[in-house]
């Protein structure tokens, strides 16, 4: 792999972020984009603002005399094990986009579950790096999982074993799905309800909750529900370790000191001996995307 380049893409619910690294794992050139212009709907119709980006990509790497080899992009969606999107929850794709992204660049594409690449990075130069056995969950615009042990992703048998942010949860007799209570999306959508401003996104809404009334009771009740749900995760995988990344978890000191009192209260609670850190590695999406694709670039060449 002496020399390769690949474009490395982490699409999510609010921005995207692509790059162009090398087989060392050095990020070249980056750059980051909004997927979306409101807190509504689902994100970048028809990859749209994807497809820009990584035409912005291409011609910087022409720029600079670099020959692209490969490209994964990590989407917060199902991915099969043959690297096609399954749902179309956040991201609206119309054409499977390593379909999609071949044809606008002449270079092979796989798609990769948006976690796993985050995961990936954090096992092998991360805070999972010393362990055979973690969980990694990003809280974000959503939140998923993924199990790792020693060092390799537990995909399941269709590659679904990510969905800790779907699954049901009962809050004052109702039902809901945990991500649309606890995640960034979840709670500015919870705010723009009581308050009908979809302004406001969660960086805005945490800022607010010291003088909120409102945007104060969205969080402390998301941050007890999801520190509950992850002390109840680590039991049912059997895991003593949570690495947690996303922008939502790493960008608010509020937020993750007070899922960690809901955490620490569960696990009491349950008799389990688990523990939360923090995910360590930048741009880990992006880094875990470089991974992915370096990897299936030296499998072809074999």
């Amino acid at each position: 792999m002496l020399n390769s380049h690949v474009l490395a893409l982490d699409l999510g619910g609010t921005k995207i972020c692509g790059a162009i690294v090398n087989s060392d794992l050095d990020i070249i050139y980056e750059t980051t984009i909004p997927s979306r212009d409101s807190i509504a709907g689902i994100a970048d119709p028809n990859l749209d603002r994807t497809k820009n980006l990584i035409l912005s990509l291409c011609d910087i790497a022409q720029s600079k005399n670099i020959s692209l080899t490969r490209g994964c992009a990590g989407f917060p969606e199902y991915v099969n094990l043959e690297g096609e999107l399954t749902t179309r929850d956040n991201i609206d794709w119309k054409l499977q986009p390593q379909i999609d992204f071949n044809a606008l660049t002449g270079i092979p594409w796989l798609a990769q579950s948006d976690v796993r690449c985050a995961g990936i990075a954090e096992a092998g130069a991360g805070a999972g790096r010393d362990l055979d056995d973690f969980i990694y969950v990003t809280v974000s615009s959503g939140i998923s999982h993924t199990h790792f042990l020693e060092g390799k992703a537990i995909t399941g048998l269709h590659g679904d074993a990510i969905g800790f942010g779907l699954i049901e949860i009962e809050v004052s007799g109702d039902k809901v799905v945990l991500e649309n209570y606890c995640s960034g999306l979840g709670i500015s959508r919870r705010f723009a309800e009581k308050s009908n401003d979809f302004s406001i996104d969660a960086k805005a809404l945490l800022g607010l909750i010291d003088n909120d009334a409102d945007a104060r009771q969205i969080v402390i009740s998301a941050t007890e529900v999801l520190g509950k749900e992850l002390a109840n995760l680590a039991l049912d995988l059997d895991s003593s370790t949570i690495v947690i990344g996303g922008g939502l978890w790493l960008g608010s000191q509020a937020y993750r000191e007070l899922t960690f009192k809901s955490f620490y209260h569960t696990c009491e609670s349950l008799g389990l001996n688990a523990s939360v850190v923090d995910a360590e590695v930048n741009n880990s999406g992006v880094i875990g995307a470089a991974i992915y694709a370096l990897e299936a670039d030296s499998s072809a060449k074999i």
